[in-house]
């Protein structure tokens, strides 16, 4: 997973599939380390977040994993660490 692509993501689960152009979300280097409620993103999504990632990258995501993937930052590493994207 790429920053961009968690900026796709979390775009899409804070603002739905057809959201706005001007409401993108963007994350600069210092947003990677801020807080997913820091963001604006809440539970319902972070939860939607873990599932789609968990589909996506072929990893199984337990509930204390999901728990500790509190910023976009710690998502990204889990990725990195764990995932096989699938062919899509």
């Amino acid at each position: 997973m790429t920053p961009s692509e968690m900026e796709k993501l979390i775009t899409t689960l804070v603002h739905g599939e057809n959201h706005p152009a001007d409401r993108v979300v963007r994350l600069s280097e210092s947003d990677l380390d801020k807080t997913f409620d820091q963001l604006d993103v809440d539970s319902l999504a972070r939860a939607e977040m873990v599932e789609t990632i968990s589909d996506t990258y072929q990893i199984e995501i337990s509930d204390a994993q999901a728990g500790a993937l509190g910023t976009p930052r710690a998502v990204l590493e889990f990725v990195a660490a764990h995932g096989t994207r699938k062919d899509l």
